[in-house]
């Protein structure tokens, strides 16, 4: 089924942010969003483009093998491969048997793979699709190679025809710019609470989609008041799939039509007409059999930037070096700005919060943690405080 294909471009945006991700994840090397958004067909993945070392190149051939779950062989890397080569590679494998795709959810360990049906995927895409009838454009400010990324900003607006634009390079004034009547905008609460404060207007009836952490009721307000007209917000997780969907903040949750709630158990009817139950993520308050309202998550995680990340691990971390007696992480949300995490850091007896201590810390840190997972402020004090 066309709808459920993907073009030459699509490919090599997912190969890119997959090598990304891949790079980030095994080798800490961290690719910041704006050259991302750069990189494109020809994109060398060695020496004058990504600059990947030969086994890095191997590790994101497989770790692109294993997303759309086709033998790793099949992908074969050459010294002088770009994106749009890999991109050319692996459209057969997927056009000749799509069964299964894997994603990596932000787990506490970091290394965890979750396996769906590829017919399940679809399902959900076609839920989101219904959500966006009548449009004919939209930004995405998000990365495709998560499940709820790939889903929104792929696949669902493959249903309904929809021109996807990357707008991760966009300044708020460019954005502003580029927007028309009736786009749509895809998003994380992360991102729109950094466009409410610095987006300067929207364009007429233009409609938000977001996923990821709970949008508030004031975070909606305020891009109300932007002019941004119907906000979508999506509640599901990489482990679950796409489970519900609301139309404003103070509303609950409605699951979509190929889920039910039945018995204490959370029911998807797979396209194969067989049920699955599973367990959410999060703590659901229901009011019936079909809408919910969202409570905290049952693992501790928090999001910075669309990425899942674990405040209490975080701190266990950096607590580990050899200077550190305790530390306590938290999130800073700040008017115009991006959340951001700070890590109050108790200090070893005997032990000056300096520079030479700083610089250690955030060494320490950089070497053992994610960039999403890495605190931007440090707050020092001593045993003797």
């Amino acid at each position: 089924m066309k709808s459920f294909s993907f073009t030459h471009d699509q490919l090599v945006s997912i190969v890119a942010a997959l090598t990304a991700d891949e790079l980030s994840r095994r080798y800490g090397r961290y690719t910041e969003t704006l050259t991302l958004s750069r990189w494109g067909e020809e994109t060398k993945l060695g020496r004058g483009g990504v600059d990947a070392t030969p086994d890095q190149r191997e590790s994101c051939a497989r770790r692109v093998a294993r997303f759309f779950d086709f033998d790793e062989s099949l992908l074969k890397v050459e010294p002088s491969d770009t994106f749009g080569a890999w991109a050319k590679r692996i459209a057969v494998p997927i056009r000749d048997a799509l069964l299964h795709f894997r994603f990596h959810p932000s787990t506490q360990s970091g290394d965890a793979e979750t396996r769906h049906n590829a017919d399940d995927i679809y399902q959900d895409a076609a839920a989101v699709a219904s959500l966006m009838q009548g449009r004919r454009r939209a930004v995405a400010l998000v990365s495709p190679h998560s499940l709820v990324g790939l889903v929104t900003s792929v696949l669902a607006p493959n249903l309904q025809r929809i021109d996807v634009t990357d707008g991760r390079a966009f300044s708020p004034d460019e954005l502003s710019d580029y927007l028309k009547f009736g786009d749509i905008v895809i998003a994380t609460p992360t991102l729109w609470r950094y466009l409410a404060d610095t987006m300067p207007s929207f364009a007429n009836n233009v409609m938000g989609l977001s996923f990821g952490e709970r949008l508030s009721v004031d975070l909606a307000a305020r891009l109300r008041q932007r002019g941004l007209g119907a906000m979508r917000e999506l509640y599901g997780s990489t482990e679950t799939g796409l489970l519900a969907w609301r139309e404003s903040a103070p509303d609950p949750f409605v699951l979509f039509e190929h889920w039910s709630h039945k018995n204490g158990s959370i029911v998807r009817m797979r396209p194969n007409g067989r049920p699955a139950s599973l367990i959410a993520m999060d703590d659901l308050a229901w009011h019936n059999a079909r809408s919910f309202d969202l409570g905290r998550r049952l693992d501790g995680a928090v999001q910075i930037g669309a990425i899942n990340v674990f405040p209490s691990s975080i701190a266990n971390i950096i607590t580990d070096h050899p200077g550190v007696a305790a530390c306590e992480v938290r999130v800073s949300q700040r008017p115009g700005a991006l959340d951001r995490l700070i890590a109050e850091i108790k200090l070893e007896r005997g032990q000056a919060p300096d520079q030479a201590m700083a610089w250690s810390i955030d060494e320490w840190c950089r070497n053992r943690l994610r960039p999403a997972e890495r605190p931007r402020i440090y707050s020092f004090y001593s045993q003797s405080d």
